[in-house]
């Protein structure tokens, strides 16, 4: 990733890239991923002293290549105002493509598993795992995944998976797909 500052008075700018091993995402209650992305991208103003003495700058983040797996974190947890810990229950639209800009061009991506957080609040609850069966590939006509529950293991489909998981979901792992 490259973050670039850039003074808003005197179009000074600094740029630095980073290596990175996962996003962590805002939730934007009745977003979709996608949505949630763009908006991590997105220029967003700082309170930042330039040399040039002016404080407002702005700030944006941009892909210089497309990893192989996407891990993104969709930020579940919050602080209330007594610094309590809350869990946000929010919908987020989950869909099994996914597509990335980035410097190099753009990149599809499939979902291949989910972690999610199953209960109410940020004190009790149970993880879980979901993801697409081993023996299948990415375009399986069947949607074979499987749902990991401790050390029991059952069947499901990706697309029950997007679904239900709207609320829970908290680790989300995409497949660069080559085209």
């Amino acid at each position: 990733m490259q973050t670039t500052w850039t003074c808003k008075s005197c179009g000074a700018s600094s740029a630095h890239e980073e290596n990175f091993t996962n996003l962590s995402l805002n939730l934007e209650p009745g977003s979709s991923v996608q949505e949630m992305i763009q908006d991590y991208l997105k220029e967003s103003e700082l309170d930042f002293r330039c040399d040039c003495g002016a404080n407002s700058s702005s700030q944006q983040s941009a892909f210089v290549t497309l990893p192989k797996v996407l891990m993104l974190h969709l930020k579940r947890f919050t602080f209330t105002p007594r610094l309590g810990l809350q869990k946000l229950r929010d919908q987020v639209d989950l869909f099994r493509e996914l597509m990335v800009v980035s410097e190099q061009g753009d990149g599809w991506y499939s979902l291949v598993s989910i972690i999610s957080h199953l209960g109410s609040g940020a004190h009790a609850g149970h993880y879980i795992s979901e993801g697409l069966h081993p023996d299948v590939d990415l375009d399986d006509p069947a949607d074979r995944w499987l749902t990991f529950n401790d050390s029991e293991v059952t069947r499901t489909t990706g697309s029950s998976v997007c679904q239900q998981r709207q609320r829970d979901a908290y680790i989300l792992f995409y497949q660069r797909r080559m085209m």
